[in-house]
């Protein structure tokens, strides 16, 4: 179930992510924190609760975690022009994320 709308922007470097696991059921869990190098681990030491995730994406199914990484996959493909385009509701500029973030 989806509730309400948030918007990750991926890119700056701000968002931390961690997985969890709980009663089965794994999660991402992300927190705005000081802008750092894309992809650069935090030491041990500068580590954070789940309990303060700001967004938490859970998933019940492995198989949910597949599907996820396919869309990511074709968005990244969109991104560099690798993406087979066939449809016109795929082009760019068809989501004005800010339009959708303020409806």
């Amino acid at each position: 179930m989806i509730k309400g709308k948030a918007k990750l922007e991926f890119g700056t470097g701000d968002i931390r992510m961690t997985s969890a696991l709980s009663n089965g059921i794994g999660a991402l869990c992300c927190i705005t924190q000081e802008p750092h190098e894309i992809g650069e681990r935090v030491p041990v030491e500068d580590s954070w609760n789940v309990d303060q995730a700001e967004v938490v994406l859970t998933f019940t199914k492995p198989e949910s975690i597949d599907a996820l990484i396919d869309e990511l996959r074709d968005a990244r493909a969109m991104m560099d022009g690798t993406y087979p385009f066939e449809e016109q509701n795929y082009r760019e500029g068809i989501l004005d994320f800010d339009a959708f973030m303020k409806n």
